[in-house]
C-alpha cells in the first residue's frame, strides 16, 4: 500500500499492475529477463498459471531467469470458490522441461526456494505457495543444502 506503480508519468515506480493479464505479465517478465540487468518476478493465483503457461514454457525453453510466484495452492481459497481451486496445475507445471518447481512446506523452505531461484541463471523457477498460514516444520536444524535438493 502507498507504493505507486511504474507508469508513464512515474518511471520510478517499482512494480507494474497487470490486472487479469497473466500471459502479458509473464511475457513482459521474459522480455525484462532477456533485456538484462534485472531479475523479474511475478505473482498470481496458482489456478491462473494456465493462462500464462505459454510464456512460462518459453522462459524454460530459452533458459532465462524469470521467477513465477503462484499463491493460493489449496482447496481453502476462501470466498473465491471452486473456480480458484487448483487441482492439476502443479503437476502440469512440473512437466515443463527446465522449469524448476518449488512447493515449500514452511517459511524456512520458502526462504531456501527464493534464494535458489535468485541464484539460478539457466532457467526459470516457480514457487508454489499456500494462502493459509502454515506452521513451521519441526526440524532439529536447518540444512539449506538438503532443502535445496528437495529433502
Amino acid at each position: 500500500k502507498g507504493v505507486v506503480p511504474y507508469m508513464p508519468n512515474n518511471p520510478l515506480g517499482r512494480h507494474a499492475s497487470y490486472g487479469v493479464r497473466e500471459f502479458a505479465m509473464a511475457a513482459i517478465g521474459n522480455g525484462i529477463a532477456l533485456y538484462g540487468g534485472f531479475i523479474p518476478f511475478s505473482g498470481t493465483f496458482l489456478t491462473f498459471s494456465d493462462y500464462e503457461r505459454n510464456a512460462v514454457r518459453m522462459a524454460a525453453l530459452m533458459g532465462i531467469r524469470n521467477i513465477f510466484v503462484f499463491t493460493h495452492d489449496s482447496l481453502g481459497v476462501g470466498e473465491d470458490g471452486p473456480t480458484h481451486q487448483p487441482i492439476e496445475q502443479t503437476s502440469s507445471l512440473r512437466l515443463i522441461p527446465n522449469l524448476r518447481v518449488w512447493r515449500p512446506a514452511d517459511t524456512v523452505e520458502t526462504t531456501v526456494a527464493w534464494a535458489e531461484a535468485l541464484e539460478r541463471s539457466d532457467g526459470p523457477s516457480a514457487l508454489i505457495l499456500s494462502r493459509q498460514t502454515v506452521a513451521f516444520t519441526d526440524r532439529e536444524e536447518v540444512d539449506a543444502d538438503l532443502i535445496a535438493r528437495g529433502g
